[in-house]
């Protein structure tokens, strides 16, 4: 898929770190602090890039697509899309991740209870149905605008389309627009904020817009020409 000088295209692992990069400079202005509880600031590099691949590269239903300039050849936004075409088992819905990459036992403490609670969230929400969710999506600060965020969110939900299911996004007020302009709703239209134990008040506020897109019906073609609703 080409617009104007922009190209749709599958990632490959070699583009680990500047999507990484990418997305630094995209949730840095405005900060967005559930970014840096996965990529701490003060992490080296190649670590946070391996974590990258690692996590894109055990995860089948992850699909990373990017939106390149063709005049330079950088990525002017990436996004990774999660299709699940299967409901998802019990192991799978029981999975909770580990973290461990921050310097401070606490703040990996914060961070594993943040990332459960999202998590957590999303499931009750997707019921571990077949569905297609943008995970994360990001713009080059210096290429906002262009275009580039819609061809993303339009190629996943053209997937879900095709599946005939609901797609689901964690997204901020910058991207509320643009969301909404391909279909999603805020559910509830306010943001969702993080509930936080005592222990923790003095961190950042973590915040969100949960988003819904109902499923189109596919319409299935059967023996003499009829037509059913899938």
């Amino acid at each position: 898929m080409r617009m104007g000088n922009l190209k749709l295209l599958p990632c490959e692992p070699e583009d680990a770190a500047e999507i990484l990069a990418g997305q630094v400079a995209a949730f840095s202005n405005p900060r967005q602090p559930f970014f840096f509880v996965l990529f701490p600031e003060d992490e080296e590099k190649e670590k946070a890039v391996k974590r990258t691949l690692d996590w894109w590269l055990c995860d089948k239903t992850a699909k990373y697509m990017k939106v390149v300039d063709e005049e330079t050849g950088a990525i002017v936004s990436a996004a990774k899309w999660c299709i699940y075409e299967e409901q998802l088992t019990e192991e799978q819905m029981n999975d909770t991740l580990h973290v461990d990459w921050h310097s401070e036992a606490d703040t990996n403490e914060w961070g594993e209870y943040l990332i459960h609670w999202v998590h957590s969230h999303r499931l009750q929400r997707t019921k571990g149905a077949p569905c297609c969710v943008l995970d994360m999506m990001s713009t080059h600060p210096d290429h906002r605008r262009r275009g580039a965020g819609a061809m993303l969110v339009k190629w996943g939900t053209e997937i879900a389309d095709s599946m005939g299911v609901e797609c689901f996004v964690e997204g901020t007020l910058a991207g509320r627009p643009l969301y909404e302009s391909c279909g999603f709703k805020a559910v509830p239209d306010n943001y969702l904020v993080l509930p936080v134990p005592e222990k923790w008040k003095s961190r950042p506020e973590i915040k969100y817009f949960f988003m819904e897109r109902p499923g189109k019906v596919v319409l299935v073609e059967r023996s003499e020409g009829s037509v059913e609703a899938q």
